[in-house]
């Protein structure tokens, strides 16, 4: 049995935007999507916030296409303001007040079967999915997308080509590691990238790989000549040896 308490967290929001918002016509799908826009903003006691259409997706359970027709038709109807993914209500209900007035009973009959869009049969078919499975595969995929963005959205950028991605967890553990050659190596990551393209899921990853490889190099290296100081020749040595070499051939 459910126990809604006010303890446990609620949305504030002024009286006089949900008296507008009632004589409001919107299509089932838009209310949901207005009702989640409101709880991600005034609910954590903020104007806007950068929303995800998938954070949207997993809160209500529409699929991506009708979130994005929803979000786009609620702008323009001037209902929310939207810059980027950062949306917010317009709560200056006199910027939306002619948009809902066209839906209420005093209009023209022909204006009104315009507007009949928000019929919740109509609603319900355009959200049906085929099955059980579909849904929760749709689901776990959106959730998947929104822990990436939201990981990625935490990471800040390094290196002089600000190319360079990483956490101030990852920041902290790589300090740790190499000190203060930490700066060279996030610079050699960051021209490799801007020069050659490099990509990578994880660049904390790629720092410890480039620096497993290079310790490696030099093993192999120091192995060497230890093994026989002659096998590496200095620089003055290569003439030598190119002159050798032509007279065996």
């Amino acid at each position: 049995m459910a126990k809604p308490e006010l303890e446990d967290g609620h949305t504030q929001i002024a009286n006089e935007i949900l008296e507008h918002l009632m004589k409001t016509h919107l299509s089932a799908n838009q209310w949901q999507v207005l009702l989640c826009i409101i709880r991600k903003t005034y609910g954590f006691h903020k104007k806007v916030d950068y929303i995800a259409n998938s954070q949207i997706v997993k809160a209500t359970g529409l699929c991506k296409a009708v979130v994005s027709r929803a979000t786009h038709s609620l702008s323009d109807m001037k209902i929310i303001n939207r810059n980027g993914k950062s949306i917010g209500l317009q709560k200056d209900w006199e910027m939306w007040q002619e948009l809902a007035e066209q839906s209420t009973p005093e209009v023209s009959n022909s204006a009104n079967q315009s507007l009949q869009f928000s019929q919740p049969k109509l609603a319900e078919q355009s959200t049906k999915v085929s099955s059980p499975a579909v849904a929760q595969k749709i689901k776990d995929t959106y959730t998947k997308d929104t822990y990436t963005k939201d990981r990625q959205t935490k990471k800040k950028n390094y290196g002089e080509f600000n190319n360079v991605f990483l956490t101030d967890e990852e920041y902290l553990k790589l300090k740790e590691r190499f000190g203060a050659e930490l700066p060279d190596k996030i610079e050699a990551l960051s021209t490799g990238i801007e020069s050659k393209g490099y990509k990578y899921k994880s660049h904390y990853a790629a720092i410890l790989s480039w620096d497993r490889r290079d310790r490696k190099e030099k093993e192999i290296s120091h192995g060497a000549h230890q093994r026989n100081p002659r096998a590496i020749p200095k620089p003055h040595e290569y003439t030598a040896i190119e002159d050798y070499r032509r007279q065996r051939a």
